[in-house]
């Protein structure tokens, strides 16, 4: 009887002589006990702490001195104020055991103070009730985490919220997400039927614009919640580069264990620029040209390239990798290339790759 050691605490203080026999079961010698609880005692114990840990919590009850008589009717309530005027749980069961657990599938309303207590009635018809327990909070429902701050220059940042335990026999928990524009209120991107807590957009918000978001949590039952970001936030496009620059392509050596490609990244200063990305052997004969690629753009403004989405399974934009193949198609021998940049009139910059070979 998971209950029967904390009981086993109360009643010693009481003057009660308890022993332990058999298989952990608990003996009351009842001469020891005031006569009052000699008679008839029901105790109704459920979480401890302040705030409870679920908003469907589990109880305990064990009924003392109520004779034979089975079944008994058992009538759990719990209520948002101390009269049991606001009663937001009344049910009824009959047990035929005086020790057993009672677990609630009804979620408590959200950041509410409650009070319990139970009461037993025998089959000769007198009823018995516990000592009131409380007040106790009920966990938020629901609660936005991140973003937090007013602004950040990730186009994809990851959102994040929290929602209160609940049991098996109620939950999962299931979330829909709104990222809408706050002052228009268009909803730019919405997913549905979520199970984590957690939501990277699949695609760039737009910057320099004001953004809120809103998590709604719903059970089976169909009981639901739902929480909008008390502030906006904006997307800032970072700051335009200064220098037009081609970094060392990577993973160098290529192939690697976890890239086919290697990866040309480079940045653009202010007024942009015309650009070529050419790969070459080491007597200068270009083996594959990277851009202008088959979309023909080599007009490029300010800005950084060559990387890959925020949030994404690479870093590398697909459009300025090299795959170890020529322009035929072929692919190349193993050894030593280059690649070629040049933006404009300028001297070309040039950085060394090492191919593998397939």
């Amino acid at each position: 009887m998971p209950v029967a050691v904390g009981l086993w605490r109360r009643l010693t203080r009481t003057g009660a002589a308890v022993a332990r026999v058999g298989m952990g079961a608990l003996v009351l010698i009842c001469t020891a006990l005031p006569s009052a609880v000699r008679a008839q005692t029901i105790l109704l114990e459920g979480p401890p702490t302040a705030i409870l840990p679920s908003i469907t919590p589990a109880f305990q009850l064990l009924a003392i001195g109520l004779g034979p008589a089975r079944p008994l009717e058992v009538r759990l309530q719990i209520s948002t104020t101390p009269d049991f005027v606001g009663l937001v749980l009344d049910s009824v069961f009959s047990k035929t055991d005086t020790s057993f657990s009672i677990q609630v599938t009804r979620p408590l309303p959200s950041n509410e103070q409650v009070y319990w207590r139970a009461r037993v009635r025998a089959l000769a018809g007198l009823s018995y009730e516990s000592v009131i327990t409380g007040p106790r909070r009920v966990p938020d429902w629901l609660a936005l985490i991140a973003p937090t701050s007013m602004e950040g220059n990730i186009r994809r940042p990851l959102f994040i919220w929290r929602s209160a335990p609940v049991t098996a026999a109620t939950g999962p928990w299931r979330y829909d997400v709104e990222i809408a524009t706050t002052r228009e209120g268009l909803v730019e991107v919405a997913a549905s039927g979520l199970t984590d807590t957690t939501f990277r957009p699949p695609l760039d918000l737009q910057a320099n614009r004001s953004y809120k978001w809103s998590v709604r949590a719903y059970l089976r039952g169909g009981e639901s919640v739902q929480e909008q970001s008390a502030i906006s936030f904006v997307i800032r496009d970072p700051p335009l580069p200064t220098t037009t620059i081609l970094y060392q392509n990577f993973p160098n050596p290529f192939p690697s264990p976890t890239s086919f490609n290697t990866c040309f990244w480079f940045d653009i200063g202010e007024g942009g620029a015309r650009v070529r990305l050419d790969v070459l052997d080491l007597r200068g004969t270009q083996i594959r040209r990277i851009v202008p690629a088959s979309d023909g753009i080599q007009d490029f403004p300010a800005g950084r390239y060559g990387r890959g989405p925020i949030g994404g399974d690479t870093n590398c934009d697909n459009r300025f990798i090299w795959d170890g193949l020529a322009e035929d198609g072929r692919t190349v021998a193993p050894g030593v290339y280059l690649v070629r940049f040049q933006t404009g009139t300028s001297a070309p910059i040039f950085r060394r790759i090492v191919f593998k070979g397939r």
